[in-house]
């Protein structure tokens, strides 16, 4: 993981660890969890969407989907709530499309 540097406001030195595309993923995805909204999924697939352009090859993007699945089941949140049923249908739709393609 990469490290930048970066100066805040009172010109103090810091060193912040980027985020990987799985962190960006999982954060939004988990945002999106905690929304009542209609808006859940559209942040689900504008998350995934961004998960999957960090990868060039379909079984990378497949195993990035499987593991954001598998990241935010653990934490017991996929489940059978709606929002679980929504993000498990979104991934593995797009995990068999990039199978086809692999």
């Amino acid at each position: 993981m990469a490290l930048h540097q970066t100066v805040d406001k009172d010109n103090h030195m810091l060193i912040v660890q980027a985020m990987t595309p799985m962190r960006q993923c999982l954060r939004k995805v988990d945002h999106a969890s905690a929304s009542a909204d209609s808006a859940a999924g559209t942040c689900i697939v504008e998350a995934l969407n961004e998960l999957e352009s960090a990868y060039r090859r379909p079984s990378e993007r497949i195993v990035a989907l499987e593991a954001v699945l598998h990241e935010f089941d653990r934490g017991g949140r996929v489940g059978e709530t709606a929002f679980g049923r929504l993000l498990r249908i979104n991934v593995e739709r797009r995990q068999n499309k990039w199978a086809r393609r692999a």
